[in-house]
């Protein structure tokens, strides 16, 4: 009868394991080699991977091994997830270390040691005669085996699994690293490009501006093959795709894409993976994943912004789906308050037209003369280089500067007799008239200079506050310019328009004294587009505030 041993890892045919060539795919696994061969150096045991569901050697760390797997052991293979050692018998001992599982083979690492120095026992002799080693080959492989007790090698392998348990869980903790690194510096990234959006919300940036400074920060940040932003150029017009990468569509294929999830809940970023195997792919070749976030709600919706064909095969997800969701987010509060500050504007327009409505019932002259200081001042500021805040006020405070002419006595308005010096200083009165009706509006906070010093003189000789020089803020100096180019140029009912070569001449005696010499150069240099601007405003033009902004 054979002893235990003999007995093989596939019983009950009692022969003992012969290497076998592994077929494809059927051998260790790269994590099952890693720690095979580190069980052998920390163990400094001759091993060998014993395949525990088929029987098979799938590797050795020996030159010659002893390909034997004793019956007391096999019995606990299949059982046990921690390593075991065996006496086999008085003079042999056997250990087993599991080795990590892959998908198609569980594995374990196994090992001979003796208690004592001695010659090959009877069963080992027996045991490689049936696997027809020669005497000199048993007793080389029995010299190159280590001599120790139960208890010590026990705790040479114990050691050695728990250092490679050590080690996979360092192993672990390390990628759990990287990947929060990865995380962490993403979502730096994507904080980044939103504080760069939230610095950019002014209201002087269209949708336009504001989705141009987040394309290339947005593309590099999901880093997938192409990202768009298609985007309203003006509310209600036409739009523009902004493209970085590559796109496998134009704006009506964008279209088409996005009418075919109409019935998408648009609250939620709409996410398509694996087009190509659906209809959409056979129509959009090269497009094989999707991500799609609407600029604005479906009330006012005025763009998309989108992400295609992640690389290495990777599929849209909440990490991609939060950047563009939170980016659209940002892009379409910006529309929203743009809009509501249009609207807002239009309703201070109106409230603009309608005092200037009332001053023209009241003086029949100022009709036509606010309006066209408002388009000489602003055409100056334009000349200045100001920006489109200040051209934008500048024409407000235009039509405003004679409000204050409400509040005078209609005879001296409309007398036609030279004022007494009493009248000329009741008249002298509305820009402070003026001022004193607007400042209690915040809306329109920003005109009341231009309204209350347009009367300053260059040389400090003006009114209200006798202020010189650049102490005259600068829109009251330019004011105080197209208010007297259109004063000067239109017929009063005491007297007839000067001449256009008398008014210039004037602007050039007086540039230093009366005005600013700065805003009469600016003057000079757009005088051809200043006199079309007068030349070609009607009285039933109304207001040519839409016109100006243009």
């Amino acid at each position: 009868m054979p002893s235990d041993l003999l007995q093989s890892t596939v019983p009950p045919r009692n022969r003992p394991l012969r290497a076998e060539t592994a077929r494809p795919g059927r051998g260790l696994s790269t994590g099952q080699a890693r720690r095979f061969r580190q069980l052998s150096e920390l163990t400094r045991l001759e091993l060998m991977a014993v395949d525990i569901m088929t029987g098979r050697v799938l590797d050795s760390t020996g030159i010659d091994s002893f390909q034997i797997v004793p019956g007391t052991l096999w019995r606990h293979l299949a059982t046990t997830s921690h390593p075991r050692v065996v006496e086999i018998s008085r003079k042999v001992l056997c250990c087993a270390i599991p080795l990590p599982e892959a998908e198609d083979c569980q594995a374990v690492a196994m090992g001979f040691a003796f208690r004592e120095p001695c010659a090959p026992p009877s069963d080992l002799v027996l045991a490689s005669v049936e696997s027809g080693w020669s005497q000199e080959r048993l007793n080389h492989w029995v010299s190159r085996q280590h001599v120790t007790t139960t208890e010590l090698l026990r705790s040479v392998v114990d050691c050695a699994w728990r250092q490679l348990l050590l080690a996979d869980e360092m192993q672990s903790l390390r990628s759990e690293l990287t990947r929060s690194t990865e995380r962490l510096e993403q979502t730096y990234e994507e904080i980044n490009l939103l504080h760069g959006l939230a610095k950019n919300l002014q209201f002087s940036r269209s949708p336009l501006e504001l989705s141009e400074l987040c394309m290339n920060r947005l593309h590099g940040l999901i880093r997938s093959e192409g990202t768009a932003i298609w985007i309203e150029e003006r509310r209600g017009g036409s739009g523009r795709m902004l493209i970085r990468g590559r796109i496998p569509f134009d704006e009506l294929g964008l279209a088409r894409i996005l009418a075919g999830s109409e019935a998408h809940d648009w609250s939620q970023p709409l996410v398509l993976n694996d087009i190509e195997r659906s209809c959409l792919g056979h129509d959009f070749p090269g497009l094989h994943n999707l991500a799609a976030a609407p600029i604005g709600d479906a009330s006012r919706r005025s763009g998309w912004i989108v992400s295609v064909n992640l690389p290495r095969n990777r599929s849209f997800g909440m990490l991609e789906t939060s950047v563009l969701g939170s980016v659209s987010t940002i892009l379409g509060s910006h529309v929203r308050n743009l809009d509501l500050k249009e609207q807002q504007d239009e309703m201070l327009l109106s409230f603009v037209r309608s005092l200037v409505s009332t001053l023209d019932a009241k003086d029949a002259y100022t009709r036509g003369h606010s309006e066209r200081v408002a388009l000489v001042a602003r055409r100056l500021a334009i000349e200045m280089t100001l920006p489109e805040a200040d051209l934008h006020d500048i024409y407000l405070s235009g039509l405003l500067h004679d409000i204050g002419k409400i509040g005078v006595d209609d005879r001296l308005l409309h007398k036609v007799e030279r004022l007494s010096a009493d009248e000329f200083e009741a008249i002298k009165q509305h820009p402070m008239l003026g001022y004193t009706i607007l400042v209690g509006l915040k809306d329109l906070r920003q005109v009341l200079l231009g309204v209350r010093n347009h009367h300053e003189r260059y040389d400090g000789l003006g009114y209200p506050d006798g202020l010189k020089g650049e102490e005259i803020p600068l829109m009251a100096r330019i004011l105080a310019v197209a208010d007297s180019f259109d004063a000067m140029q239109s017929n009063r009912s005491y007297r007839d328009g000067m001449p256009l070569e008398e008014t210039e001449r004037t602007f050039r005696e007086q540039a230093g004294k009366q005005w600013d010499p700065q805003v009469i150069e600016a003057y000079f240099a757009c005088r051809e587009e200043v006199h079309a601007l007068c030349a070609n405003w009607r009285p039933n033009d109304g207001t040519l505030l839409s016109r100006s902004a243009h």
